[in-house]
């Protein structure tokens, strides 16, 4: 498939060092040698942009019982690895106009049983019709990160924006609804205004565990200046 896998995840570079992978890099277009260094040699993935428009709505999909641990890895790989499978991307929330479904896991080609060490992340596939809903074109500029943040502008709000950053619920957004959980770990967002800023940062229990270790390790020492022996 190329570079699709890297684009869908949105990496920008690919290195390669062996004779046959350099060999076959050459030959896919969207890979341009950028640098070499030693054995290495390092090539720009063109088209794998962070923060891309969204050619079709979302559908959330419900939560569905057992380990939830399994759950999003079921929906997240059966979505990325069998796109043909499915009209648009799963997320885990939205709004209520956007399509609600449920999954359900395809048994005629599960591989090893619950529990067992070699068993394969189970596929699931839509119990529903997906209706597809095509959106508007937007653009979108001004693009910039850093390590805890995204920050872009959009030429029109409302219409779903997918980040190609790993979700993790301590993200938060300044110009628009979500961050939503989209397959396969990725955000979805809503510009409400032009101007969309994505922001990592603690959480409450976060905070209150670094309080704990702090004051932990200032116990340990106050005992230990009082009498060093006693630990």
């Amino acid at each position: 498939k190329g570079t699709h896998y890297l684009q869908e995840l949105g990496v920008r570079y690919y290195m390669a060092f062996t004779s046959e992978a350099i060999t076959q890099a050459a030959t896919v277009p969207d890979l341009t040698e950028v640098a070499r260094s030693g054995p290495w040699v390092v090539y720009e993935v063109a088209n794998s942009d962070w923060v891309v428009p969204m050619k079709q709505q979302p559908v959330v999909v419900n939560e569905r019982g057992g380990d939830q641990r399994e759950r999003w890895p079921e929906l997240g790989t059966s979505w990325f690895q069998h796109p043909e499978e499915g009209l648009a991307t799963p997320v885990d929330n939205g709004p209520k106009d956007w399509q609600h479904i449920d999954v359900q896991v395809d048994l005629t080609r599960r591989v090893g049983q619950p529990g067992d060490a070699s068993r394969n992340v189970d596929i699931v596939t839509p119990v529903q019709t997906i209706n597809p809903v095509a959106l508007p074109t937007v653009q979108v500029t001004n693009f910039s990160h850093s390590e805890n943040s995204v920050s872009f502008s959009v030429d029109k709000i409302g219409v779903p924006i997918l980040v190609r950053v790993s979700y993790f619920p301590n993200w938060k957004v300044d110009g628009a609804k979500g961050p939503y959980r989209a397959a396969p770990n990725m955000m979805v967002v809503i510009p409400t205004e032009k101007n969309v800023r994505l922001h990592f940062s603690s959480s409450g229990i976060d905070k209150v565990a670094y309080l704990l270790t702090i004051a932990g390790i200032a116990l340990v020492v106050y005992w230990w200046r009082r009498d060093p022996y006693s630990l």
